[in-house]
């Protein structure tokens, strides 16, 4: 049914609008959008995706800020992400606080592709979900966004989350966490960072060290100490990553490299296995 619509186009003639009262300003579904009929509006959100982008955007959001069924916002909000339009902003920020978690991470998905500052604020708020994915998220997305404000929201969480977890993977919002300070932070954050070492699981922060040694704004006396903290560990998981970042490497000679090709030779591990 949604392909035999998809060859519907608006005439002339219905090229008008309606809008809704409990709308924000500007906020205006096409006359020819049926936001009641689920199948026909998810056929005419495909449709103007493949259109004026600053359109589609202010069509979708449009619709999104009237109410539509959670399949239709999902693919609505994936839309926005993909158009990445601030004309999507403001359905996004609204669906950051839906009761339905699935939604709330497709918004976070959508403030990310779409960025500015009110939808980082929104999304930093967002570090304190009642979901753990949501959370782990939003977290993520702090450093996506750039938002060097949220670094203080960040460590807090942390520090939460490593006494409510005793998982060996760690949590989502852990990784989150680590993540964003790793890309955001200074060198003094990444030198924090090591300090949770053997507060946190290192494969919750991982990937955290992968980014910080491959900024080329952190000196290379700190991503020694990187490598030597990680190196300290001697387990299999921990040479594992420094194998993993060493062979990974691509840039100019560098003496973390080299050092830890050499950590990792001298971990030991009975088995030879992690």
């Amino acid at each position: 049914m949604v392909a035999a619509l998809l060859a519907l186009a608006p005439t002339a003639s219905a090229q008008q609008a309606t809008t809704h009262e409990h709308d924000a300003p500007h906020a205006v579904v096409p006359a020819w959008w049926d936001v009641n009929d689920s199948d026909a509006l998810l056929a005419r959100m495909q449709q103007a995706s493949t259109g004026n982008p600053t359109v589609a955007a202010r069509s979708i959001s449009a619709a999104l800020l009237h109410g539509v069924e959670p399949q239709v916002a999902s693919f609505g909000l994936h839309a926005l992400a993909a158009l990445a339009r601030p004309e999507g902003a403001l359905a996004v920020q609204r669906f950051l606080d839906h009761r339905r978690p699935g939604l709330r991470r497709h918004a976070v998905a959508a403030a990310v592709a779409i960025g500015g500052p009110e939808l980082a604020r929104a999304v930093e708020a967002r570090v304190g979900d009642p979901d753990p994915d949501v959370r782990g998220d939003a977290a993520m997305a702090v450093g996506d966004m750039g938002d060097r404000a949220g670094l203080g929201t960040l460590w807090t969480a942390l520090d939460r989350e490593l006494g409510a977890s005793l998982r060996p993977e760690g949590t989502p919002l852990i990784r989150g966490c680590a993540h964003s300070i790793a890309r955001l932070g200074s060198a003094d954050d990444v030198e924090r960072l090591l300090g949770y070492l053997r507060r946190a699981p290192l494969r919750s922060l991982t990937e955290a060290f992968e980014i910080a040694l491959g900024r080329d704004n952190i000196p290379e006396s700190v991503k020694q100490r990187v490598v030597n903290t990680v190196g300290s560990l001697a387990t299999g998981e921990a040479r594992d990553f420094l194998v993993r970042v060493a062979d990974g490497y691509r840039g100019r000679p560098a003496q973390w490299v080299d050092l830890a090709r050499a950590s990792a030779a001298r971990i030991q591990v009975s088995g030879g296995g992690a």
